[in-house]
């Protein structure tokens, strides 16, 4: 007996983990989660390992990032950046948390010359046909269980994936204005639909995924298709890094680590004593700082000199996307940034 399932969706579906988190790039600690094949010694080094190749993709905003020598080698002892480590269960599965140090894996990339992603998280609106369509003709009652089963896995790929890859990804609301250029019946309009919402929702970049191929059939390795992949069906987390790779590329740093400068930087805006100490924490773990000391301190403003690795622009570059900073103009003829604090208030 065949079975019809209406099911229209109207309302917008972001996971949590789909939003970007202020700061990711100035953060004090890291904290990744990977499964373990146990607890014994070598299954939580080697999920240790496993932790930083994650990390070290996510801050350098580049997917082959792992196969660069230092980095290798850095991960063979990456018990040298951990902090601290926890494990948990979740079903059948055991869980390692490991929190690496923020300031020494950014250095590792800083101090070799290698990229650094500076915090712009990008957005890609993603359409997952499994989630979205009106009308399902299945055969089977467990036809329809695999395919909700093999969507939910898509939707957790997605996931893991964007959160190593810092990508936000925006499902379509599926309301009667997108709904009008959406026909069910036919797959390949799927191109066709994303070229017309796009603008909609403000974004220059999509990517479709797919648990059927061209006659509905069931597959089980989802393939995902994007204009970034000249409309080819290709892997989940393949595409992902496609994309993730293109649009980091106005987002990372490459730091000439033999070039030193000095320069000040001047935050006005302070008014308690603690939001000195966190101003601190923030230059103390750029970085590109070497050293830093206090200048002056007025009632409001405080300039500190700071010696950096790099040009004096890597360096604005960085502060500039941080969230508790606002620039401001810098005095003209001087080695100067300007910013007002606004955090903490």
């Amino acid at each position: 007996m065949k079975k019809i399932c209406l099911s229209v969706l109207f309302l917008i579906s972001f996971s949590a983990s789909f939003y970007g988190e202020e700061g990711y790039a100035f953060k004090k600690f890291y904290e990744i989660e990977v499964e373990l094949d146990g607890t014994d010694r070598d299954s939580v080094t080697e999920g240790m390992g496993r932790a930083l190749k994650n990390l070290m993709i996510s801050l350098s905003g580049v997917s082959d990032i792992n196969n660069q020598a230092i980095v290798e080698k850095a991960i063979e002892d990456s018990e040298r950046y951990v902090t601290e480590y926890r494990l948990s269960s979740e079903a059948e599965n055991i869980l390692g948390t490991f929190s690496f140090n923020g300031e020494e894996v950014r250095k590792l990339l800083s101090s070799n010359n290698l990229p650094l992603w500076i915090g712009i998280k990008p957005k890609i609106l993603t359409f997952l046909p499994c989630k979205s369509q009106s009308f399902l003709i299945l055969d089977e009652q467990d036809v329809f269980m695999q395919r909700n089963k093999l969507c939910t896995e898509v939707e957790k790929r997605l996931s893991r994936r964007g959160s190593i890859r810092n990508i936000i990804f925006i499902e379509p609301i599926l309301d009667l204005i997108d709904l009008k250029f959406i026909d069910l019946y036919q797959p390949k309009s799927d191109q066709v639909f994303l070229n017309k919402i796009s603008s909609r929702y403000g974004l220059d970049n999509w990517m479709v995924c797919y648990i059927q191929d061209e006659y509905g059939i069931l597959i089980e390795e989802p393939l995902c298709l994007s204009p970034i992949s000249d409309l080819q069906r290709i892997a989940l987390e393949e595409i992902v890094d496609l994309l993730a790779d293109e649009l980091s590329k106005d987002f990372l740093l490459k730091i000439n680590p033999n070039l030193t400068n000095e320069l000040q930087i001047q935050v006005s805006g302070i008014e308690k004593y603690d939001q000195i100490t966190s101003l601190e924490n923030i230059i103390r773990s750029n970085a590109l700082v070497i050293s830093y000391s206090i200048n002056s301190i007025s009632d409001s403003s405080v300039t500190y000199l700071l010696e950096i690795r790099g040009e004096v622009s890597d360096l604005e570059k960085l502060m500039n996307v941080n969230p508790l900073l606002i620039s401001q103009p810098g005095a003209d003829g001087k080695e100067e940034l300007k910013y007002v604090f606004k955090g903490n208030k």
